[in-house]
């Protein structure tokens, strides 16, 4: 939502906007046993790491992203994670 109004004197008025833009799919690759590396938009994304019944997510910098009980959710937060990077560096002045 948008915030149309904010004088201090006048209610806050609200509106909808469009829904956001889907983000880029990453480009999976299984580079070894339970071991995922994603490329995303022709970069290095991150890594998943199956150890047990858990998936590990790593960004491109190696950040510790979250630890997942599926693979499908694990490639998600990982697209998810860079997608927000790539708005966060666009949007810096």
């Amino acid at each position: 939502m948008t915030l149309l109004e904010s004088s201090p004197s006048a209610p806050m008025t609200w509106a909808a906007t469009e829904e956001p833009e889907a983000h880029a799919a990453a480009e999976w690759r299984l580079a070894d046993t339970d071991f995922w590396a994603a490329s995303y938009l022709g970069y290095f994304g991150g890594t998943i790491d199956k150890q047990g019944g858990h998936y590990f997510v790593r960004d491109t910098f190696a950040r510790y992203i979250g630890d997942f009980s599926d693979l499908t959710t694990a490639k998600r937060k990982l697209e998810d994670h860079l997608a927000s990077l790539l708005v966060e560096q666009r949007d810096r002045p």
